[in-house]
């Protein structure tokens, strides 16, 4: 009974005791500000600007935020290069590079900006619809993990100074 009784109360002390802290701080909420989304591109992808504003829009801004001067402005441009013939031989390998380059900027001016790479292969064959197929499922699936860099970056960056919404 004496056992029981001690160990139980070293349980609760140590339950109590313990505490949680989070890794990272969220100096920049920018939750009940609206941030206006501006997806440039010299050439039309498939539905690639489309999907990443609707990407970053539903990361950064949530239901009922209030509008404000914050604007992200992406610029996007995807390059196609082969790679080389397939062990198979009847079959190409391609390469698929989509960069992004990205400005966030509030009413005083420019808060952060930089540029985003990434790639993906797929392989293109005889059939024209499996290659439209292919291309589009890469740039898709880079579209997805771009934008969620991005809007990872953005929450989490930390700004040198104050920023005015």
């Amino acid at each position: 009974m004496n056992r029981i009784f001690i160990i139980n109360i070293f349980l609760l002390v140590f339950t109590c005791s313990c505490a949680f802290k989070p890794l990272y701080k969220n100096t920049n909420n920018f939750h009940p500000n609206k941030i206006n989304i501006i997806i440039k591109s010299k050439q039309h992808y498939e539905n690639n600007l489309s999907m990443m504003k609707m990407l970053l829009n539903e990361k950064l801004n949530k239901k009922g935020s209030k509008n404000s001067y914050l604007k992200l402005v992406v610029s996007m441009d995807r390059s196609i290069s082969g790679i080389g013939v397939n062990k198979d031989l009847n079959s190409y390998a391609r390469l698929v590079q989509i960069s992004i380059n990205y400005s966030f900027y509030d009413r005083k001016g420019e808060l952060l900006s930089g540029s985003l790479n990434g790639n993906s292969t797929f392989n293109y064959t005889t059939n024209n619809y499996a290659n439209l197929i292919s291309l589009e499922d890469a740039s898709n699936k880079l579209v997805k993990s771009l934008s969620s860099d991005l809007s990872n970056l953005i929450l989490a960056e930390s700004l040198e100074r104050k920023f005015h919404p």
